[in-house]
């Protein structure tokens, strides 16, 4: 993991640490569930593939999928639609329905946060620098 990668990893861990006020609301962890659903469906997009393809841990890419699904709830609260989910990963639909639930205090707990650079947090960016990179070059050409 370079730099740059070290510093995405930094803002997504103060960003999914700060979303401990979704814990102790009712008796579902609700910043844990979808952890948990991006955790699973993280396995299954490696599985059979070496580790080495992979510049990020599961767990860090299931964070950065957690804070930028709920992020882009905030800002986009209609994104999602429930005819949309066969075809997106389940925790979206749950991360805007947890917004819609508890925008207050997610908002309360990033108030410090910018969620326009949470939202368009970037898979590719965290687990394949060189090939961001590239693909950074090929748009501004």
């Amino acid at each position: 993991m370079n730099k740059e990668q070290k510093q995405i990893k930094k803002v997504i861990d103060k960003a999914f640490s700060q979303l401990h006020v979704l814990s102790n609301i009712t008796w579902t962890p609700y910043r844990d569930e979808i952890f948990d659903m991006n955790k699973k469906d993280e396995k299954r997009h490696r599985y059979n593939r070496p580790s080495s393809d992979f510049e990020a841990s599961v767990n860090d890419c299931a964070k950065m999928f957690t804070v930028k699904n709920i992020a882009e709830s905030l800002l986009n609260v209609e994104k999602w639609k429930v005819k949309d989910l066969i075809n997106i990963r389940k925790s979206c639909l749950y991360s805007q329905s947890v917004v819609e639930n508890y925008r207050d205090k997610i908002l309360d707990a990033w108030k410090d946060q910018d969620l326009k650079q949470l939202a368009s947090l970037e898979y590719i960016a965290l687990i394949d620098w060189k090939h961001h990179t590239e693909i950074l070059e090929r748009r501004s050409a």
